[in-house]
């Protein structure tokens, strides 16, 4: 076995939500007698840890213990409109949605304990579940007690609405289709630098390390985001040098006809993985969050080609990287064909069919 070692990174960037409008998601609270929240939302709960993500922007929005918010969205009859699990959107449209719907019940909350405490309601505050005076802490009555209130004393229902659509572009213009907003909220950042180990004999790609930086605005809960990142690095390392995406595979003929032929990472193809979270806020998000869900496997695959070539100078342009393709780019680097670097582009010989590239970065389709 003769293997060499080689590094590659890459840099990505990624939307959030979709182009303006058709992206709308809605939400509603409602403080129960004993105090207990319960938020009703139309986002669907995928691995991706919305219930627990949006359940902590109303405990911190309305300022009350997380145990104390109850998450329902059981069906789409009694739940408010979500146009879904897409785009990267359930904690940057869908969270701002019910942030508001939590800042508004929070707001009755505070003039109804205005009403018990005969202070205005500005200068009251909630922490951990009591509405207390500001600059004087012994004056205060819990959420409990406020709802109780407003329930027995004044005849009301607590409760909270929001719903979050990014705005119509006014002005298009058809030739060149500028338009006067911008397209999206927010724009996420990543990179990831692996370490391969390439054997020339074989062809065989191994993942040493991925290490990987997201800049998600704001992490919520940064357990679940390093999870979406991890994740996501396998998935990517999947894409990179085990699985075939169909329909783009030669032929139908070639399809594996059992889920067990269709190779995807296992614990023996485990990479080390060092994950690297920057908090860089966006103005829209709520609490300056942004996506990470589908952008977290997006940089691996170029950062591994990147790798193969630092390792044994070839450069592969489809994924994924199997030990076929790495053995035909060697024999082509051997007679004097196929990609070459020239300064920040890569070059292709006219016979070959493979992708284009741009200055700098390979375009993998």
């Amino acid at each position: 076995m003769a293997a060499h070692t080689g590094r590659g990174f890459a840099a990505i960037e990624y939307p959030t939500g979709m182009h303006r409008n058709g992206d709308p998601s809605q939400a509603w609270t409602k403080v129960k007698p004993d105090g207990r929240v319960d938020v009703f939302a139309g986002t669907s709960d995928i691995g991706n840890g919305s219930k627990t993500i949006q359940s902590q922007i109303v405990a911190e929005t309305i300022g009350v213990p997380y145990d104390w918010i109850t998450y329902d969205n059981s069906n789409t009859d009694s739940s408010p409109v979500c146009t879904g699990t897409f785009a990267s959107r359930a904690t940057f449209v869908a969270g701002k949605a019910v942030e508001k719907a939590a800042e508004n019940a929070r707001q009755k909350i505070l003039e109804i304990a205005g009403k018990e405490l005969e202070i205005d309601p500005s200068d009251l505050e909630i922490v951990d579940g009591e509405v207390i005076a500001k600059g004087a802490p012994q004056k205060k009555i819990g959420v409990p007690d406020v709802a109780a209130a407003a329930t027995w004393t004044y005849g009301e229902l607590i409760t909270g609405t929001g719903a979050q659509l990014k705005p119509y572009a006014t002005i298009v213009e058809p030739e060149t289709g500028k338009v006067d907003l911008p397209p999206h909220s927010a724009i996420s950042y990543a990179s990831c630098a692996a370490e391969v180990e390439v054997d020339d004999e074989t062809g065989t790609v191994t993942v040493k390390r991925l290490w990987q930086c997201y800049d998600v605005g704001r992490s919520i809960n940064p357990t679940l985001v390093e999870g979406q990142i991890e994740g996501g690095a396998i998935q990517g390392l999947g894409l990179g040098v085990l699985e075939n995406c169909y329909p783009y595979y030669p032929s139908v003929e070639h399809r594996g006809s059992q889920f067990g032929s269709y190779l995807t990472p296992g614990m023996e193809d485990m990479p080390a993985i060092d994950t690297i979270i920057i908090e860089n806020p966006s103005a829209d998000g709520p609490y300056g969050a942004k996506g990470i869900g589908e952008m977290a496997n997006n940089a691996q695959p170029p950062a591994i080609a990147s790798a193969v070539y630092d390792a044994v100078g070839v450069w592969v342009t489809e994924l994924p990287i199997t030990p076929e393709r790495v053995l035909r780019a060697l024999e082509a680097k051997a007679a004097g064909s196929g990609p070459k670097r020239e300064g920040k582009t890569v070059v292709y010989d006219a016979e070959l069919s493979v992708n284009t590239v741009g200055s700098g970065a390979l375009t993998f389709g």
